[in-house]
């Protein structure tokens, strides 16, 4: 298990129809500081039952996004349509913050062995985003979604005994339906044997992940972001 801090930002897209209303949040391009994530293995005793693969990964970010809103508002009180004349397609002061969580099954072959393991499995990717817009204090805007999306977990690690080092790489991705989902990470570890049963170690890799969500994978929001950046933390292993 590993936690640490994922540096990245945000940037693409999302569009809404909620509650009579249809717009989009555009030009995103936010920025954040390390943000915290956590992961564990989780192994049976019992033989042919397959490994559990959990993580959390929490995204607060900051910048700017354009706004639109293409709901007719004629009907509107004339103090909302002028609003609207002010705000909308422009950029405003934003964030965007994501819980997302992941849930997988899989099976490990050629485990501790002289040539690179695979693992194969799937499971569930679940996230949730929180959007809100400062336009002029105190008036602002804001919207929340999530979604939960299947997907096919693929990982690869070699390990070099001699020098306590380890090398891996792993795609979640979802290609099914009209949405595209990857989450690919590759990253080094440095493990130290504290006893027999236990390794602990500082591991740094880099992470990319893009989300394209529409058509029937969702009802009231389409979204296109990307994150990226390096990642940076400690881990162990406990047998």
């Amino acid at each position: 298990m590993g936690t640490g801090l994922f540096y990245t930002g945000a940037q693409g897209h999302i569009e809404y129809t909620d509650e009579g209303f249809a717009g989009s949040y555009s030009d995103i391009d936010m920025r954040t500081s390390g943000q915290f994530y956590i992961w564990g293995d989780f192994k049976s005793n019992i033989e042919y039952l397959p490994k559990l693969r959990l993580q959390y990964l929490k995204i607060n970010t900051q910048g700017d996004s354009k706004l639109h809103l293409e709901t007719d508002t004629s009907d509107f009180p004339p103090e909302f349509q002028l609003a609207i004349a002010l705000f909308n397609d422009k950029e405003w002061p934003s964030g965007l913050s994501h819980n997302i969580y992941d849930l997988y099954l899989y099976y490990e072959f050629f485990e501790h062995k002289t040539y690179p393991s695979i693992g194969i499995g799937g499971g569930l990717k679940s996230f949730d985003y929180t959007y809100n817009a400062e336009l002029i204090l105190p008036l602002h805007i804001g919207d929340r979604g999530g979604k939960s999306i299947p997907m096919l977990f693929l990982t690869t690690r070699y390990e070099v005994p001699a020098a306590q080092l380890g090398f891996e790489i792993e795609n979640e991705v979802y290609i099914f339906g009209d949405s595209r989902l990857y989450d690919v990470r590759a990253k080094m570890d440095l493990l130290f044997q504290v006893d027999h049963n236990t390794k602990l170690g500082l591991e740094m890799g880099y992470r990319e992940s893009y989300y394209d969500l529409r058509g029937s994978d969702v009802e009231t929001f389409k979204a296109n972001m990307s994150y990226r950046g390096i990642y940076v933390g400690v881990m162990g292993t406990f047998n």
